[in-house]
């Protein structure tokens, strides 16, 4: 009984540690801009019309346009807040199901629109800022993600993704067709 009280005195408060922090009701949003680009967490992207005419060879792509995506605050007026800008490292895309891939290349994703060509389809094509393709079944740390743009260093300002779509055919064939793909981010 006796060392237990002599070591009861060692455990005695020396000083105090003060823990703080934030929590926060903002949410970000991811919005679209550029030309074709529009909507605000779920974005959508028109490419050109183009004539089947375009295909013309095997691995032939075509109407390639650029959107950028930006992260803005709840209101969609300025920027996130700047943690959220200093962590975003960029963003990860996959497709909604295995089936909107081509079964071979996994940078092409298949025309799920209506009455789509099966026998000589259009895909689309998702590329990086630097015009790199980019495979949808790829895990983040291998995945080709376009440069943030738009952050200082301090986190504040609109961090900022740039991307480009196209239309790709595999054969150089292309039927006349509606096209459409959707990526989840």
């Amino acid at each position: 009984v006796t060392l237990s009280l002599a070591c009861a005195s060692v455990f005695a408060a020396d000083g105090t540690i003060t823990i703080n922090g934030v929590v926060t009701d903002e949410t970000c949003t991811l919005t679209g801009t550029g030309p074709g680009a529009s909507g605000s967490k779920n974005l959508i992207l028109t490419l050109d019309t183009v004539p089947k005419s375009t295909f013309t060879a095997a691995n032939k792509v075509a109407a390639k346009k650029s959107f950028s995506l930006e992260l803005k605050n709840a209101g969609g007026t300025a920027g996130c807040d700047a943690a959220t800008n200093k962590a975003l490292k960029g963003l990860y895309l996959s497709a909604i199901a295995a089936a909107d891939l081509d079964t071979t290349d996994k940078t092409l994703l298949v025309n799920k629109a209506p009455g789509a060509s099966t026998v000589n389809p259009a895909f689309i094509q998702v590329l990086t800022d630097t015009d790199t393709t980019v495979d949808l079944a790829a895990p983040w740390g291998t995945q080709a993600k376009s440069a943030v743009t738009g952050v200082a260093a301090d986190g504040t300002g609109i961090a900022t993704m740039t991307y480009k779509a196209q239309y790709a055919t595999k054969s150089g064939t292309v039927d006349a067709q509606n096209v459409s793909a959707v990526v989840n981010y």
